[in-house]
């Protein structure tokens, strides 16, 4: 077959029968064809990046960054007990303070943020990809939607073949796979709303 015409999706599937082969078992389990497709072939945007590119700034004005903002909370929930607050807040009633101890209150929110940042920091930062993580838990959520079973053979299969990566086994994927379960439940439901929006009718209940 003369591969000249093909994309770098379709000639690293030429080269890899056996990911042609776990493709068209999908597709036949239920898959939906074009949209796993399209979503494999999102991998040649998901290169890596500095936290420059994440963020605006290097690991260490980011981890500065979000000492500053708990920093921050501490400095408000002081001011929160201080006695002009107590005034405005309880005796006064000021509408624009009337709220302000209720949970969660601002610094509560600005402590769950850092919270937040910081854990997915560990887990998305430069060497971890998050566009990389973004792409496969996409193709999870399509197999496991659509088949109801995540399919480790051969999803592992599909993608070591189009990342070139003989190192990507099936023991990896599905290591990857339970280690970002959530993030891949994120995924499903963003697929759902996608569908319902395109008028798509859903699939059968998720495991």
């Amino acid at each position: 077959m003369d591969t000249k015409s093909l994309s770098e999706f379709e000639v690293r599937l030429h080269d890899h029968a056996k990911a042609r082969s776990d493709l068209r078992a999908l597709v036949k389990d239920g898959c939906n064809q074009a949209e796993l497709i399209s979503a494999l072939q999102l991998a040649f945007l998901a290169t890596d990046e500095s936290w420059k590119e994440l963020v605006g700034m290097n690991l260490r004005a980011f981890k500065t960054a979000l000492t500053q903002i708990r920093s921050c909370s501490d400095v408000i929930e002081r001011l929160n007990r201080s006695e002009l607050v107590y005034r405005l807040s309880i005796e006064h009633q000021d509408p624009l303070f009337a709220g302000l101890h209720q949970s969660p209150t601002i610094p509560e929110r600005l402590r769950e943020y850092v919270a937040l940042l910081d854990h997915r920091r560990r887990l998305f930062g430069p060497r971890r990809s998050i566009r990389a993580h973004v792409w496969k838990a996409w193709i999870v959520a399509i197999v496991t939607e659509d088949t109801q079973s995540p399919h480790d053979p051969e999803v592992s299969s599909i993608i070591a073949a189009v990342l070139e990566d003989s190192r990507y086994s099936e023991k990896a994927h599905q290591a990857w796979r339970l280690k970002h379960k959530g993030f891949i439940e994120m995924m499903r439901t963003k697929l759902r709303g996608q569908r319902s929006k395109a008028g798509l009718p859903p699939a059968s209940l998720p495991v």
